[in-house]
């Protein structure tokens, strides 16, 4: 079923072996997917080893974050061609989604599978989010040139960004590839701010944050846009744009609400 390496025998492709792989493959650790699913990293763990069975919803919710393309879901249908979805009650809690604060590794719903290029699309997102999020906590840190450089790679390595924008360029319709790339290299920009010693409010920071803020808003109307959704504006959620400047006391202008 899949390429292994060989030791004489040959055997399908467990879940949990087929969700590590993946999961490497992306460069996350058990805790970034547990965040990203919304299930236990010791619940997943237990699946990845073969220890608990995993469940058709688990598989689903994994595709989308790992932007396997249905793989996951495909194997579990075809190890269990009747097991339910989800689990039926009475089941252990492990086997349920655990929030562990609100609005922690919120998943779309499950009910059928998202086009590669849109599955894509949320997790480009979402790694975009993570990234960025990662950089501030370096912004934030009162850390040595040499050590703040590294910090700030290390922060686009960990949230596997690069993976979730090669998956988006080979997957994603023109529209969503374009507003994400734009997105990508100002969020680069925002990288390298901060290797080079941008603090949080600095207005070097801010001059690579808010077109970042205002790309990142223009990304998920595209995404939107591939749902079929009708455009949300910034005067729908009280603002006047989307780059955030008039929320922002660093720059001095905050507008009167």
């Amino acid at each position: 079923m899949t390429d292994r390496p060989g030791d004489g025998t040959e055997h399908p492709e467990s879940l949990g072996e087929c969700l590590r792989r993946h999961r490497q493959a992306a460069n996350l650790s058990l805790a970034d997917l547990a965040r990203r699913v919304n299930y236990s990293r010791g619940y997943l763990s237990k699946v990845e080893t073969g220890r608990a069975p995993g469940n058709l919803a688990l598989a689903r919710r994994c595709d989308q974050a790992l932007a396997t393309g249905g793989a996951l879901a495909a194997l579990m249908r075809h190890a269990s061609p009747t097991a339910p979805d989800p689990a039926p009650p009475g089941a252990p809690a492990p086997d349920r989604p655990k929030v562990d604060h609100p609005g922690a590794g919120t998943a779309l719903p499950t009910s059928a599978p998202l086009p590669p290029g849109l599955a894509s699309g949320v997790a480009f997102m979402l790694a975009l989010d993570a990234t960025h999020g990662a950089l501030r906590r370096v912004a934030d840190d009162d850390l040595p040139p040499p050590r703040r450089y590294d910090a700030a790679n290390r922060a686009v390595h960990d949230a596997a960004l690069y993976v979730a924008r090669e998956q988006l360029l080979v997957s994603a319709t023109v529209p969503v590839v374009a507003a994400g790339e734009a997105a990508f290299l100002r969020l680069i920009a925002i990288r390298d701010a901060i290797r080079t010693g941008a603090a949080l409010a600095s207005p070097e920071y801010h001059a690579v944050y808010h077109p970042f803020a205002e790309s990142l808003w223009t990304f998920r109307m595209a995404l939107r846009q591939g749902f079929g959704q009708e455009p949300v504006t910034p005067a729908l959620l009280d603002r006047i744009d989307w780059s955030d400047r008039e929320r922002c006391a660093d720059c001095g202008a905050v507008m009167p609400r």
